[in-house]
């Protein structure tokens, strides 16, 4: 069984972006990123953390704009409606979960699809669809793809089964991986019998957010298993899949932690850079 790391992954997206973010410099452009926080949740501070950090290392500026929970919606989209019109600023990047209070897809549309750097808008998620190669992708689903493409493992013609349809995970994955010419199982929660389609796929990626939803008997031998989900259980983190027992069975899987979280970041950065690129040439 071979583990699926996060960490080397990023870091090769990482040194490539820095060296674009040097050439940015050296044509006087300081690529900016603005993160927008609604509220105080704690796993919205935390990767917001994580991602300052990554930004910082490839030599991103970063500024946060927070507000308080019970702000009203108008105040937050008059808010990005401003970052959009700042030439300083390349890449928004608007931290979830947003309060019960805000619609994710009022805000989202009103980002600059320019500077979505996490791929929330209409227009990128529909650029995903035409697999345009300008698209700003949702942040999971192309840390999943960089991760398949940098272990070698080949999607094209195979059986891939998503478990989860979210918008910003299970469903432009699912696309991303028809783009790649994949036989795609989409699963969701009113699919019946997810164990018949994922004991029949060479690649099985998991992103529910359901602890230890996935175990040995979801996975045929020698299958790939892509965790995407996180949580805690005991005080640990832990994922979507039992780890313990699915890497009996597969041939490669990721871990929790360790695993996709680590590479999330680094493609915010390299999507911050490629739009600073792009905005700097028009």
């Amino acid at each position: 069984m071979k583990e699926l790391k996060g960490k080397m992954v990023a870091e090769e997206l990482m040194t490539q972006t820095a060296q674009t973010v040097d050439d940015l410099k050296n044509i006087n452009c300081l690529p900016t990123l603005a993160i927008v926080r609604v509220g105080e949740d704690t796993s919205s501070i935390s990767y917001e953390n994580a991602a300052i950090k990554t930004m910082q290392k490839v030599g991103i500026t970063v500024e946060s704009h927070l507000f308080d929970e019970d702000i009203e919606s108008e105040d937050v989209m008059t808010a990005i409606e401003s970052l959009n019109q700042d030439p300083s600023i390349h890449g928004i990047l608007v931290m979830q979960p947003l309060p019960d209070s805000l619609s994710r897809n009022d805000i989202a549309r009103c980002i600059d699809p320019a500077k979505d750097i996490d791929g929330l808008t209409p227009e990128n998620l529909g650029k995903v669809v035409e697999n345009d190669t300008n698209a700003l992708y949702p942040s999971t689903p192309r840390a999943v793809m960089e991760l398949l493409d940098y272990y070698g493992i080949e999607v094209e013609g195979k059986d891939v089964c998503v478990i989860g349809s979210s918008p910003v995970v299970g469903k432009p994955l699912s696309i991303m991986l028809l783009n790649a010419e994949a036989t795609v199982t989409n699963l969701h929660i009113k699919s019946k019998d997810v164990k018949k389609y994922t004991k029949e796929a060479d690649i099985v990626i998991s992103a529910t957010g359901s602890i230890e939803l996935v175990t040995a008997d979801y996975i045929r031998e020698g299958a790939v298993v892509v965790d995407v989900g996180f949580g805690y259980k005991d005080g640990k983190p832990v994922g979507d899949v039992k780890f313990d027992e699915v890497s009996k069975v597969a041939s490669a899987i990721t871990p929790v932690p360790g695993g996709i979280g680590s590479i999330t970041t680094a493609v915010l950065a390299e999507q911050v850079s490629r739009a600073a690129w792009i905005l700097n040439s028009n």
